[in-house]
């Protein structure tokens, strides 16, 4: 699995304090979410961040699991960022 750094690093709402950093901990999360239950979607995310062997990879990688997590209401939105939507 590729050990890349996801920058900016994503805040969940489930673990505020802990920020996401890497593909690595993206796939955790993705793997500990869905429990048994993976969707296409998921293992889709997973499929990507298993494969990115290249910088642009990685940063694709990065992106579907930050959609991923939107998508599942797990995204921690700054309070800034509430008050313009």
């Amino acid at each position: 699995m590729a050990e890349h750094a996801i920058h900016p690093p994503i805040h969940l709402v489930t673990h505020p304090d802990e920020p996401v950093r890497s593909l690595e901990a993206a796939a955790k999360v993705i793997r500990r979410h869905a429990g048994d239950q993976l969707d296409r979607k998921a293992e889709h995310v997973l499929n990507q961040i298993k494969n990115a062997a290249t910088l642009e990879q990685a940063e694709a990688a990065g992106k579907a699991f930050r959609a991923w997590a939107e998508a599942e209401g797990l995204l921690l939105v700054p309070p800034e960022d509430r008050k313009r939507a």
